[in-house]
């Protein structure tokens, strides 16, 4: 992706340069780099500082740092510190930790999509995938349709690349593969590059550390986003829906460009 590129070209120069103050920043981890001590950031604007960008940043400390942590850190003379994993937050409710740990294979599992047919994550070895959870009643405009919105947004801009995009129910008694195929409609999906699932979707849940239940006619769930490589590695985990679409496309972007391990 040239964004990508043309950002990483010119943060060479920002990152030798430093900065003389101190500077608060928000962003996705892309990748990292132990032997370097540093991490490719997709991070927001930092005021008074830079736009916007994906760019490597060095840590004091690269503990807990993945492809997909938030964070939020402190930028000083060209150095990260003070790093702050941002984890999302339903109260006094405790996540469940993924089953699938970065870097290993993902289990396979089979669905039916919008389209009803069957559907099996092995079949896309070879394709990098995203995944994400959402359901067609969800009231929500922050929650699911910003999730969606950010996949149509990423479905327009990686046309014609190997990737699939799967939006996964967690309303699967409503969410039947009519209902599915009219949401798929409304947002103008296709079937080629972005597929809608249903079916006994608990266990793909829990893989992927997502909680949910029915509450006063709603379903109340966390979120996370997978990106799996195509060697069907985890290559990245992002929880909760405050990224934006063009940090999940830098991700993605790093998942299209890696190097796959042996596929099998």
């Amino acid at each position: 992706m040239k964004r990508l590129a043309t950002r990483l070209a010119v943060s060479g120069t920002v990152l030798l340069a430093g900065c003389a103050h101190r500077y608060h920043a928000d962003g996705l981890v892309v990748s990292v780099n132990p032997a370097a001590r540093t991490a490719v950031v997709s991070h927001r604007e930092i005021k008074g500082y830079m736009p916007a960008m994906a760019m490597p940043f060095r840590f004091d400390k690269l503990e807990g740092l993945q492809p997909g942590a938030h964070i939020e850190f402190d930028l000083h003379q060209g150095k990260a510190s003070h790093v702050k994993i941002r984890k999302q937050d339903l109260g006094e409710i405790r996540l469940p930790a993924p089953v699938v740990a970065a870097g290993a294979a993902v289990p396979d599992f089979e669905l039916t999509d919008h389209l009803n047919h069957p559907f099996k994550l092995s079949a896309l070895r070879g394709r990098v995938v995203a995944i994400d959870f959402i359901y067609t009643r969800c009231p929500l405009p922050e929650v699911c349709p910003r999730l969606s919105a950010n996949f149509a947004r990423l479905q327009k801009r990686f046309a014609g690349r190997e990737l699939t995009l799967v939006s996964v129910t967690v309303d699967p008694q409503f969410d039947t593969p009519a209902v599915l195929a009219d949401y798929a409609r409304r947002w103008r999906a296709d079937p080629a590059q972005w597929r809608f699932l249903t079916g006994d979707v608990k266990p793909v849940a829990a893989m992927f550390g997502l909680l949910y239940w029915a509450e006063d006619y709603a379903i109340t769930h966390s979120n996370s986003t997978a990106v799996i490589g195509r060697d069907g590695r985890l290559a990245a985990f992002v929880e909760g829906a405050g990224y934006t679409a063009e940090q999940l496309a830098d991700l993605i972007e790093t998942a299209l460009n890696a190097k796959p391990n042996a596929l099998q």
